[in-house]
């Protein structure tokens, strides 16, 4: 009897010692994922920002994800061509640029070209571009527009947001404790999101948040 006491006390040390070790190890693994993949969302969402600048160059105003896709295969965007150099002589005479250009002194011409070619010419696929790695879900992309105020007037200046959230990218990990931690960690801290984005529905910015 004596024995299968300590038999049992035995097997219990061990249990609680595993619990213990797992209570360590789990959250810095799971970190560890966590880190691999926003890595690859981040290099994902910092090419979709320079898609959106692009896309905006040329209607003025930023893209949902169908309407950049849209004019990622079906659009053009533009180069200036500059042949001659913009002087300080020719400014001290009062010429702006185009008048510089206009008199023929230099040349700027407006080149238009695919954006298929342009933009995807290293091989980026956009079926991968907005797929969240492990996930079934993909990238999220809103634009719309946000009022500010300049001078005694106000504007309606375009804005937009890529992301990725939390619940997304992390779920499949398995720890729902350590997701649910995240989040409202995230959601506790002012203009936070929970997860990975670049721009922002709320203010004018195109860099992501983990910069």
């Amino acid at each position: 009897m004596k024995k299968v006491i300590l038999i049992i006390v035995a097997v219990a040390v061990l249990a609680l010692a595993y619990v213990t070790v797992q209570s360590v190890l789990a959250p810095v693994s799971f970190d560890k994922k966590q880190q691999e993949i926003e890595l690859v969302l981040q290099k994902q969402l910092k090419k979709i920002a320079t898609y959106e600048d692009a896309y905006k160059s040329v209607y003025d105003k930023y893209a949902d994800k169908d309407e950049l896709v849209n004019f990622l295969n079906n659009g053009r965007v533009f180069y200036i061509r500059a042949e001659g150099d913009y002087t300080s002589a020719m400014r001290d005479q009062g010429l702006s640029e185009e008048d510089a250009a206009r008199r023929g002194l230099i040349r700027r011409d407006t080149i238009w070209v695919s954006a298929k070619d342009s933009l995807l010419k290293d091989g980026t696929d956009l079926a991968k571009l907005f797929s969240i790695p492990g996930s079934d879900s993909t990238i999220q992309v809103v634009a719309g527009t946000i009022e500010q105020e300049v001078g005694d007037n106000k504007v309606e200046v375009p804005v937009f947001q890529a992301s990725a959230s939390y619940q997304s990218y992390l779920g499949r990990l398995g720890n729902d404790r350590l997701v649910k931690e995240k989040i409202e960690k995230a959601n506790s801290k002012a203009n936070a999101f929970a997860g990975v984005r670049v721009g922002s529905l709320t203010e004018v910015k195109t860099n992501g948040n983990w910069e």
